[in-house]
């Protein structure tokens, strides 16, 4: 893990942080169409340029209760399988990535991390409150602790779970 750059985000008061070789892009004021049956994790689909993307609540994703979206929502998306395959140092995870586009809304964008020296692990399940198989560990810092998420397993579970209804 070291020697990454990390996405620094913020999503229901909370900071998070995900490996940016992970982020396709990044939308601004993202609109959501629901879509019924869908596990509750799942926003909705966003329709992006002629494709569709599933859009993930990360709070929900996360095991906390789903946030009201702050004034300036954004949504963090990941590139597909194909996209991360051909990087030359794919990110951990990788083969976790879906074939289609997904992407998880969050409440605004902080920064981009420089290459971080030191990543202790995750708090226990317990203590923290979240889903911890999606938790890579934390990255301490004048402010506090920023989590940083295993981007690969949060997509595992809602990309094989997703239902559309007809």
């Amino acid at each position: 893990m070291l020697g990454k750059q990390y996405l620094e985000f913020t999503a229901g008061g909370r900071r998070y942080a995900c490996d940016l070789l992970w982020v396709k892009e990044i939308l601004r004021h993202p609109s959501t169409a629901p879509v019924r049956q869908a596990p509750a994790y799942v926003a909705g689909v966003v329709h992006l340029r002629g494709q569709i993307l599933t859009a993930l609540d990360l709070d929900t994703r996360l095991g906390h209760p789903r946030a009201d979206r702050g004034p300036a929502p954004r949504c963090i998306v990941f590139k597909t399988l194909a996209e991360v395959s051909r990087l030359p140092a794919p990110p951990d995870g990788f083969e976790a990535a879906d074939p289609d586009l997904v992407g998880i809304l969050v409440d605004g964008i902080a920064d981009i991390l420089p290459s971080v020296d030191s990543i202790l692990p995750p708090p226990p399940e317990t203590l923290s409150g979240l889903d911890a198989s999606c938790v890579s560990g934390v990255i301490p810092g004048p402010d506090g602790l920023v989590t940083v998420l295993a981007v690969g397993a949060l997509l595992t579970p809602p990309i094989q779970n997703l239902q559309l209804a007809a």
